[in-house]
């Protein structure tokens, strides 16, 4: 068990790590595209930390992701990203704590949990309102995921660190 202020500056390094990913996104990503889409890597954001934490932290952590990402980007519905990522975040921590250790592998099936989720549930919300998009979604969504699939090693290594360096008695 971390004391309180190891505690908080555990979530101190989450939270910078998760500020410089949503940075590289903003103010790189979003300059280019490959294969029609632009990199997405939030998903990766609640799902890759969530696999280092318990259920109850990777879940709180990837609604904390949800929240901010739904302050900073568009959604087809509002609070999107906040239903969406605690979700994936739960799904990648009981993925990492009863089947895959994290790593690597664990942390590519988790992101795509998180991508089959949040393009999903787009697809559901655009479905719901009378509009095709369950086979062209699925198009989209795998697009987005080989693009965004590289960034997974990047965002893994940064998360680890952050593990590492505030458990290193596991």
């Amino acid at each position: 068990m971390l004391a309180r202020n190891e505690t908080i500056f555990k979530w101190f390094l989450y939270s910078a790590a998760a500020v410089l990913c949503l940075t590289v996104q903003g103010a790189v990503f979003q300059r280019f595209t490959l294969w029609g889409v632009i990199p997405f890597i939030c998903p990766l954001l609640a799902s890759i930390p969530a696999t280092w934490e318990s259920p109850a932290a990777g879940t709180l952590f990837a609604l904390a992701v949800g929240v901010t990402c739904d302050l900073l980007l568009p959604a087809p519905i509002p609070c999107f990203y906040t239903l969406v990522f605690p979700l994936a975040g739960l799904l990648s921590s009981l993925l990492s704590h009863s089947i895959l250790r994290p790593g690597f592998l664990c942390s590519l099936a988790a992101a795509a949990i998180a991508f089959a989720l949040t393009d999903g549930f787009a697809c559901f919300v655009l479905w719901s309102r009378g509009k095709a998009a369950w086979e062209a979604g699925a198009f989209v969504a795998l697009r987005e995921f080989c693009v965004a699939l590289p960034w997974s090693i990047p965002v893994t290594l940064l998360f680890r660190a952050v593990f590492r360096r505030t458990h290193p008695d596991d």
